[in-house]
Formats: C-alpha cells, sequence, structure tokens
C-alpha cells in the first residue's frame, strides 16, 4: 500500500492472526480444537491478502501512457473510486466475516459461563470475532482491489475507443 501506517497495519494483522495460530496448540487457546482448520485457512488468507496489498499489485502503473491516449494528463477519476472499492470491499467482508465467526464460535462463550469462567469465555468470543474481522478484511480489500483494477481497465479501454470513434 501506500504509507507507513498501512504497512504497519498488515503486519499487526499478520501478528494477531498468527499468534492466536500458534497459541492453538497450548493451554492459552482461544477456539475450540475443531477451529484449527479454519485458523489455518485465515492464517493462509491473512498471509496472501498482505502479499497482494504490499505488492502495489492493481495500482496506476502506466497512467501517464494511458491517459495520454485520452488526450489528458489529469488522473483524478480512477484512484478515489479504485480507493473506495478497496474499502468498501474491506468493510463489508469484514464485517460479514466477523458475525460469521462469531456466530460459529458462539459456544465458547456458554462454555466459559459453564466453567464459572465467564471473562475467559467472553475473551474466547471476542478472539473469534476479531479472527473473522481480520481475516473479512484483509479478504475483502484484496477482492475490492481486484475489482477496482479491472473496472478501471474496462472504463479507460471504452473511453479510448469512445475517444477514437470521436477523433
Amino acid at each position: 500500500m501506500k504509507n507507513r501506517s498501512t504497512d504497519w497495519s498488515l503486519q499487526l494483522a499478520l501478528l494477531v492472526v498468527t499468534s492466536v495460530l500458534v497459541l492453538q496448540n497450548t493451554k492459552l487457546a482461544f477456539l475450540p480444537a475443531k477451529e484449527t482448520p479454519v485458523l489455518w485457512t485465515a492464517e493462509g488468507l491473512v498471509i496472501a491478502a498482505v502479499l497482494i496489498l504490499r505488492s502495489g499489485w492493481g495500482r496506476d502503473a502506466r497512467w501517464a501512457e494511458e491517459q495520454g491516449e485520452l488526450g489528458t494528463l489529469a488522473n483524478n477519476y480512477y484512484e478515489p473510486r479504485r480507493e473506495a472499492l478497496v474499502n468498501g470491499g474491506a468493510i463489508a467482508l469484514g464485517v460479514f466475516a466477523a458475525l460469521w465467526w462469531a456466530t460459529t464460535t458462539w459456544s465458547v462463550m456458554f462454555y466459559g459461563m459453564r466453567r464459572g469462567v465467564p471473562a475467559r469465555g467472553t475473551v474466547d468470543f471476542v478472539v473469534a470475532a476479531l479472527m473473522g474481522a481480520i481475516t473479512g478484511g484483509l479478504v475483502g480489500a484484496v477482492l475490492g482491489l481486484a475489482g477496482g483494477h479491472f473496472w478501471e481497465r474496462r472504463h479507460r479501454r471504452r473511453r479510448l475507443t469512445r475517444h477514437a470513434s470521436h477523433a
């Protein structure tokens, strides 16, 4: 991504998911053992998303040449729209995944109450929702980035075709 705070956010997200996965095989595990395959999947998705988001793929690489073909050098149209797609995808999938993961692991809270440690059950429940939010947010950002990239390519091609037919 473009700034340091975003890079740190991506690294922090990866660290959190990795830490929960590492703790999964200890007595400090936050989630039931049946959730371990889901955690491994989340770890793989987060690693892939961080690599894609930090790679610079889907950003303006040749915008000056492409804008020149259209007859202008102003490039303030695509960036805000691509950013909106990335942010919208991150929020939408982050909320959906957090709700999904929380509802599939609500039993950790109930189990904590039955054992007489409701605070531990609540912490485990919140960690499950956080894992869903982080994983879903990063995967949603990648899907938004891909959607923005393909939309921009299609839109530039249509503009170029329309520009050529009017010239």
